[in-house]
């Protein structure tokens, strides 16, 4: 009894290398496997989805729209306070193009609310095929919440390149072991998560 006790008390101990290993490996992993696009590629869909939150995002979708990569495109949370005209200027796209086919989501405060708030919007168009743009690092998740909010939706990753700085790879990296785990627990839970 007193041996089984001293085993059990030695694994716990060692419980928390043994998730730091676990997690290093697992990170390790994460940034290999970070999905590629080339930036001269043009997949077509039916939309294009760009989720806010970063540099070169809004650029890449604009690129796409204009290289006529799907027909419409929705930026999912937009503060609400920006007004449609500097998005435009910022994006340095044609205002015509912008003007006619961009929409924007202004109701999303996380990534789980950006994969709600992109659903609304495309089952209101009707559009099954999608290109989702976001930040390489950022991308994994994403895929995970937007395929398991719309799981009869083709998703289509276009990650934009930023030059992965550690600390925001160990956040998503971490954010992204949750999202996994999340997806075992009800959706209610996805609600709350960052």
């Amino acid at each position: 009894m007193a041996g089984s006790k001293r085993t059990l008390r030695r694994y716990l101990i060692r419980l928390p290398l043994y998730l730091l290993v676990f997690w290093a490996l697992g990170f390790g992993l994460y940034v290999m496997r970070l999905p590629h696009v080339d930036a001269q590629a043009a997949p077509h869909a039916d939309a294009i989805i760009v989720l806010t939150g970063g540099a070169g995002r809004l650029e890449a979708g604009m690129d796409l729209l204009a290289r006529k990569s799907a027909k419409r495109l929705f930026i999912s949370g937009v503060h609400p306070s920006v007004v449609r005209s500097e998005l435009s200027k910022l994006t340095g796209a044609d205002p015509a193009l912008f003007d006619c086919c961009v929409d924007l989501g202004r109701i999303a405060r996380n990534t789980y609310g950006n994969a709600t708030e992109s659903r609304t919007w495309v089952e209101a168009h009707g559009f099954h095929r999608l290109i989702l743009v976001t930040a390489d690092y950022h991308m994994p998740r994403s895929l995970l919440l937007f395929r398991h909010v719309m799981p009869e939706a083709e998703v289509i990753a276009f990650p934009v390149n930023t030059g992965r700085p550690l600390h925001l790879l160990v956040k998503e990296y971490t954010k992204y072991l949750f999202t996994v785990v999340g997806q075992l627990l009800p959706d209610q839970v996805y609600e709350y998560a960052p």
